[in-house]
C-alpha cells in the first residue's frame, strides 16, 4: 500500500475536512444574524475563503502527509493545530473586510460551528485510526520493506519505522548476525549479496542495509544487483561505535554531514517566521503598552531616586556577541551592577523597583532590543558577559545557548529555572531548557511560552525579585 491506496486514501480525507470546515461556515453563517445567504456570490466567497483557510492552514503543518512513513500522533496533533489556525484565519478576514460580509454575529453562531466542527473532527479522526489498524488486511498485495544488519543503528531505525508504519508492512530486521560476525569485507559482501537475492524472493520492495561505511566497497555493484530484482536498497551507515549521543546529519549535494544537534532556526524560512512573530508583538507593546506606561514609571522611576529612567547594561548576544540590553532601572545607582545579581531583599532595589521586578515589567524595554533585532521576544534570558565567562569554564555546553538571539522570556524561565543562581546546577538545569527550546523550537512554542509567561506572570512568581 504505497501508492495508489494510500493516495486516494488521504484524498478522501482532504475531501471530507474541507466539505466539513465549508459546512461549518455556512452554519455560522446560518445562524447568524443579517447574513446575505440568498446572495450567490456572498455563498459562494465563504465557500472559497473557508476552503483556501484551510488549505493554507494544512500546508503549513504539513497535515495531509503523503510519504510511506506516516505519523498518527503527529496527525492528531496537528489537526487540531490546523483547525486553530483555519478559523483565526476565517475570522480575521469577516471582521477585516466588512464590505464583503456585512453582518451582526449572532450569539449562538460561534458556539454551533465549533461544536459542529469538534464533533467531525473527534468523529472523523476516531474512524482514521479504526480504518487504518485494519486497512492492511484488505489489501493484496502491500508494500514491504525490511532492514538488513544487526546494530544498534538498525534497532533504532525499525522502532523509528515500526512507529510511523501505518502504509507499509515492516517485516523488521531480517538477519541476526551482528558486524563482529564478519571475518573480513568479502565475507559481509558475500553475506549481503545473498541477503539482497533472497529479500527479492520474499517480495520485499524495499531494503534498509545498515552497516559500518569500512565493510562497503563498492556501493555500485549493491544497488545494480537490487536493480535486477526491482528492489530498492537504502543505505544507512552505523555511526553507533563512535558517537556516543544522539546527534542529527543531512545530506548536501553527495556529501553526509554529521552535527550534534537538530536546530530548526538554522533554516532561514523558520528564522523569517520568527523576525515576523517578534515585528509584531513587540510593535503591539509598544504601541499599545509602553505608549502610556513608559512615562507614568519614569515620572515615579526619576521621583524616587536620581539616575536615568532606562539602565543599560552589556549582555551576551547571538554567536556570543556583546549588545546593550535596556531595562527599566529597578535599583540605586551603583558600581557592582556588571558583577553582582540581584539576590532576595536586595538593598539596592527601590519601592517602584521592587515592584515592576516582582511584575516583570522592568523587562518592557527590551521590546526595543526585539525591534532593533539584538534580541528575540522568546529565546535564552541574556547574561552579564562576566557570567558569561565565569558559566563558560564550568559549565560544558553553557556556549550552545547562544546559537540563537536572547529572548525576553523563554523555556527555561517558564519551567521555574528564573532568579537567582546559587549553585551551579541551578545554571545547568537553565541550559538543558534552553539547549531544549534550540533544538526543538517552533513558532506554536514561542505562542506557548509567551502564554506562560503572561499566566505565571498575573499569578506571581516567587522567584521573581
Amino acid at each position: 500500500m504505497r501508492n495508489r491506496h494510500k493516495f486516494t486514501f488521504i484524498f478522501c480525507y482532504v475531501i471530507a475536512d474541507l466539505l466539513a470546515i465549508v459546512g461549518g461556515s455556512l452554519l455560522f453563517l446560518m445562524i447568524s444574524e443579517k447574513a446575505p445567504l440568498n446572495e450567490d456570490a456572498f455563498v459562494l466567497n465563504t465557500i472559497i475563503i473557508s476552503a483556501i483557510c484551510w488549505l493554507i492552514s494544512a500546508l503549513y503543518f504539513r497535515l495531509y502527509e503523503l510519504d510511506h512513513f506516516f505519523n498518527l500522533e503527529g496527525f492528531y496533533r496537528n489537526t487540531w493545530r490546523v483547525l486553530v489556525m483555519q478559523l483565526f484565519l476565517w475570522y480575521s478576514i469577516i471582521f477585516i473586510f466588512q464590505k464583503m460580509i456585512a453582518y451582526k454575529l449572532g450569539n449562538g453562531a460561534l458556539l454551533f460551528q465549533l461544536s459542529f466542527l469538534l464533533f467531525y473532527f473527534l468523529l472523523s479522526r476516531v474512524l482514521f485510526a479504526i480504518i487504518l489498524e485494519h486497512i492492511k488486511k484488505w489489501i493484496d498485495k502491500p508494500f514491504n520493506v525490511a532492514i538488513w544488519g544487526f546494530n544498534k543503528t538498525s534497532i533504532e531505525l525499525a522502532s523509528q519505522i515500526e512507529t510511523n508504519s501505518l502504509f507499509i508492512n515492516f517485516l523488521g530486521i531480517i538477519n541476526d548476525n551482528t558486524d563482529f560476525d564478519y571475518k573480513n569485507k568479502e565475507e559481509f559482501n558475500e553475506a549481503l549479496c545473498k541477503a539482497i537475492e533472497t529479500a527479492s524472493k520474499k517480495n520485499i520492495h524495499e531494503m534498509y542495509v545498515v552497516a559500518k561505511s569500512n565493510y562497503i566497497t563498492d556501493l555500485n555493484t549493491y544497488f545494480e544487483l537490487a536493480d535486477n530484482y526491482c528492489m530498492r536498497l537504502k543505505f544507512v551507515p552505523d555511526f553507533s561505535m563512535i558517537s556516543k549521543v544522539n546527534f542529527s546529519s543531512r545530506n548536501f549535494n553527495n556529501f553526509h554531514i554529521i552535527t550534534p544537534r537538530h536546530e530548526p532556526l538554522q533554516d532561514s524560512y523558520n528564522r523569517l517566521i520568527k523576525r515576523i512573530f517578534d515585528i509584531l508583538l513587540s510593535s503591539f507593546v509598544i504601541l499599545f503598552i509602553l505608549s502610556w506606561l513608559y512615562p507614568l514609571l519614569a515620572i515615579i522611576i526619576k521621583i524616587q531616586s536620581k539616575g536615568p529612567v532606562i539602565f543599560k547594561q552589556k549582555r551576551t548576544g547571538k554567536k556570543n556577541k556583546s549588545f546593550e540590553c535596556y531595562k527599566f532601572r529597578s535599583m540605586q545607582m551603583n558600581t557592582i551592577s556588571d558583577s553582582q545579581q540581584a539576590k532576595k531583599g536586595d538593598a539596592r532595589v527601590t519601592k517602584i523597583g521592587r515592584f515592576i521586578r516582582r511584575t516583570s515589567l522592568d523587562e518592557l524595554p527590551q521590546f526595543f532590543n526585539v525591534l532593533l533585532g539584538d534580541m528575540s521576544v522568546v529565546g535564552p534570558r541574556p547574561h552579564m558577559l562576566k557570567h558569561t565567562s565565569d558559566y563558560n569554564e564550568q559549565i560544558n555546553n553553557f556556549m550552545v545557548r547562544h546559537f540563537i538571539k536572547p529572548g525576553i522570556t523563554g523555556l527555561a524561565q517558564v519551567s521555574g529555572f528564573r532568579g537567582e543562581i546559587k549553585k551551579i546546577s541551578d545554571m545547568k538545569r537553565r541550559v538543558n531548557a534552553d539547549v531544549d527550546y534550540l533544538q526543538n523550537w517552533s513558532l506554536i512554542k514561542d505562542i506557548k511560552i509567551c502564554f506562560l509567561t503572561v499566566i505565571n506572570t498575573l499569578l506571581g512568581d516567587d522567584k521573581a525579585f
